[in-house]
């Protein structure tokens, strides 16, 4: 399609079917990523997103986009390198409770620290689901498992509370049993100039089917909040889940700190440099 023509659902969809398990909340995932994009009007040459490892991975090729396939833990770093090198797309990131929270926790800490001016959005369904059934890191706890058959001996992750003591200044939970609720919350993050993550609750009818007990147990905050300790103080309720928007500040992001990055995106870069002196200049 053109740049100048405005998006339709169509413009997005592939003819490729997806292959998750009957019920999987990565349906409700995908297609609501396609109407926010669509909503948003932006056109599909201009966003990016790249892909974990996993159930989540299989979605690389279920959207019309530029979509990237990364190993396991490691769909922020790819992500990150697209914007610095074209500042003008979108990037977004998806990536699995697991490779998030454990194989790839570290650059969760640093994206959150450095602002980066990339949209994440997690499918947490607290369990490894394409291994068939491990124990994931936000998997509740006393809950049984390939792994732990005796049930779970940690206590979860709370993605919420580490995202904000991190420095995310953009921090948001869904879930797949409201659609819409979830599309306005993407959309949200996707607009937001920083670093923003959405949490995003899904149920693995598999393995860890918690549809039920998400909808006995989820509420709507009533307003995007900008106290971080009210925000901490509702993440922490492991009883009553909230949904919508936790925190949410304006901070330059690295992309407005870092002089290289300030002074043109890489796509503008002289390329008759050499490597090394490029790698100084980010010293």
């Amino acid at each position: 399609m053109s740049s100048r023509s405005i998006p339709t659902i169509k413009d997005y969809q592939t003819n490729l079917k997806p292959t998750w398990c009957p019920g999987c909340g990565n349906y409700t995932i995908n297609t609501v990523l396609q109407q926010a994009l669509v909503d948003l009007k932006l056109p599909p040459e201009k966003v990016v997103i790249t892909y974990d490892i996993g159930c989540n991975g299989n979605g690389a090729d279920k959207i019309r986009t530029y979509t990237f396939k990364s190993l396991h833990g490691r769909s922020l770093p790819p992500a990150i390198g697209i914007k610095y090198a074209n500042h003008d797309l979108t990037v977004i990131a998806t990536i699995g409770d697991g490779g998030m929270f454990w194989e790839g926790a570290a650059h969760w800490i640093a994206a959150c620290q450095r602002n980066e001016d990339i949209t994440v959005l997690v499918w947490d369904n607290q369990i490894y689901a394409l291994t068939t059934g491990q124990t994931s890191p936000t998997t509740q706890y006393g809950y049984p498992t390939k792994t732990t058959p005796q049930g779970n001996f940690d206590e979860p992750i709370n993605p919420i509370t580490v995202s904000l003591a991190a420095g995310a200044t953009f921090v948001a939970r869904g879930w797949v049993g409201q659609p819409t609720q979830l599309k306005e919350i993407i959309k949200a993050a996707i607009r937001h100039p920083g670093f923003a993550i959405v949490d995003i609750l899904q149920t693995c009818f598999t393995f860890n089917n918690q549809f039920q007990f998400y909808k006995e147990h989820t509420y709507t905050l009533d307003k995007p909040l900008t106290d971080k300790s009210e925000a901490y103080r509702l993440a922490e309720d492991r009883e009553r889940f909230a949904l919508g928007i936790f925190y949410q500040i304006k901070k330059n992001s690295i992309k407005e700190k870092h002089p290289l990055l300030k002074r043109a995106p890489l796509i503008h870069q002289p390329v008759d440099r050499k490597v090394t002196d490029l790698l100084k200049e980010f010293e």
